[in-house]
């Protein structure tokens, strides 16, 4: 079925979806970035091409938009956003800046030249708009890879990178945001590959089987970013793309299981270069708690947290190694941070770097240990990296008690699943006990008869169409409106 629905008709049928109750067209209006008469234009078209599947978008003049249960549970079933909505948005010629940028860098890792001209013909805009995305191109590739794109009179332009930088790139790309319908439109820019989801779904099972069996636990966005570097890998060699200046050495157990697994499910082989250079990016991966750290340490993480532990005891009086679950914790992202850092590896989970603002005093702990690294390895760390450092110092004491049985489903790293915590903690300390933590791909293939006696779900991912447990979707860095929503949904349900 075809229809002209873009992105943020998605977006805007995803918020409906998602509201409890009523969602005001102002509300809609802000999250989207539109105006209000934007909103009652694009509601109108998307009940136009809902009216097919029976599905309406009821309005009221007082309270705003709504769903009834009915119109939900059809939308569930027939998963009408991904089916209808994102096929739309996968197969559009890129509108969004970003969308063009992403389009313009994956075709140049592929092709060596691109002109101007062919490009601003492929993307229906002018040759200015193309050389001005190619600026905009450059200032991220100078700040996060040390890479750039250059101009030649009579070829064009091309990217000025290798084989190894050009992965590192494409991975880059992939983790600005790993929802399936982006990760699906940049893939098709690259590959014109329909089965991604399907097979890296095939690989995520594997993935998470085998790292857990080898005592490794990763974040949901670190797995999820691991499979779709395997399979880059896999079509990269398929047209020629090969790996040569890799350094010889010896695949981890975890990495071998992997490889004899991935290999044997694609009926496929990949040269042991391939797998070394992926090898890295599992070292660079976020790791969780209950991760082995006698697998993933080495001395110079660890003597950069001991020191760092010393000089906070020094400069604030705060005795962090009054708990060893501490250092364990800082262990778990220091050490693939600092891998990153060596091969320009990207971190998968974002979070809003705004946090340094709100937590000040921890952010300006947290940067020693940017000079830190800076005199032991001579590396510049990123402030989305002293972000999460932030908000580890946050939240590096405190018990949990809880009453109602809590489930959070999060796709972030230890930090953010330990914040959470410490956050609803404080706030919602004798209400909730939180029995275990799920990431998206987790809870998604989980079995119902695991979950029957889950009360509550505390979500950073939507997940509106794949469950009916009461939840509330808060944003990773847990502000007050957050909690207001928790405590709002507690309070409503005692009194039920």
């Amino acid at each position: 079925m075809k229809t002209d629905l873009n992105r943020r008709h998605r977006d805007i049928l995803n918020l409906i979806l998602n509201a409890e109750e009523f969602i005001t067209g102002n509300e809609l209006a802000k999250l989207c970035n539109v105006t209000i008469r934007t909103i009652r234009r694009d509601i109108k078209k998307i009940n136009d091409i809902l009216k097919a599947y029976g599905v309406e978008i009821d309005s009221s003049l007082k309270k705003g938009y709504f769903l009834n249960k009915k119109n939900k549970d059809i939308l569930k079933k027939n998963n009408i956003i991904r089916k209808v909505l994102d096929h739309e948005y996968i197969i559009e010629i890129p509108s969004l800046p970003i969308d063009r940028q992403m389009y313009i860098l994956l075709k140049l890792t592929i092709k060596k030249y691109i002109s101007v001209e062919e490009l601003a013909e492929a993307l229906y805009v002018s040759a200015a708009t193309v050389n001005n995305d190619v600026v905009l191109i450059n200032k991220w590739l100078k700040k996060d890879l040390k890479l750039r794109i250059s101009y030649s009179l009579s070829k064009g332009i091309t990217l000025k990178a290798n084989e190894i930088e050009k992965r590192n790139i494409i991975s880059w790309v992939l983790a600005v945001r790993l929802n399936i319908s982006t990760v699906l439109k940049y893939w098709n820019y690259l590959f014109y590959d329909k089965e991604v989801i399907k097979v890296a779904r095939e690989i995520y099972h594997i993935v998470s089987f085998e790292t857990k069996k080898h005592n490794y636990y990763l974040s949901g966005h670190s797995a999820q970013l691991l499979c779709y570097e395997i399979l880059v890998a896999f079509k990269r060699q398929k047209l020629g793309l090969n790996l040569i200046d890799v350094e010889d050495g010896k695949l981890m157990a975890v990495m071998l299981s992997i490889r004899e697994k991935v290999e044997m499910k694609l009926g496929l082989k990949l040269l042991k270069a391939e797998w070394l250079n992926l090898q890295q990016y599992f070292k660079s991966k976020q790791f969780l708690k209950g991760t082995d750290i006698k697998n993933i340490e080495t001395e110079e993480a660890v003597f950069i947290v001991e020191e760092f532990f010393r000089t906070l005891y020094k400069k604030y009086s705060i005795d962090l190694n009054c708990n060893t679950d501490n250092k364990y914790k800082l262990l778990l992202y220091v050490v693939p941070m600092i891998n990153r850092l060596k091969y320009m590896h990207c971190i998968p989970n974002k979070i809003d770097e705004k946090v340094i603002k709100a937590y000040k005093t921890e952010f300006k702990m947290a940067t020693e240990i940017k000079h830190i690294i800076k005199k032991k390895l001579n590396l510049d760390i990123r402030l989305i990296d002293l972000a999460y450092i932030t908000v580890h110092l946050i939240s590096m004491c405190g018990l949990w008690k809880y009453k109602l049985n809590t489930i959070i489903v999060c796709d972030y790293d230890e930090s953010i699943l330990s914040f959470i915590k410490d956050k609803v903690k404080n706030s919602l300390g004798e209400k909730l006990e939180i029995s275990r933590v799920y990431d998206y791909q987790e809870f998604m293939y989980e079995n119902e008869e695991n979950l029957k006696n889950v009360d509550f779900i505390i979500t950073t991912s939507t997940i509106a169409d794949i469950t009916n447990i009461p939840f509330v979707r808060i944003n990773p860095e847990i502000e007050q409106s957050d909690i207001d929503m928790i405590a709002q949904y507690i309070n409503n349900s005692r009194s039920m």
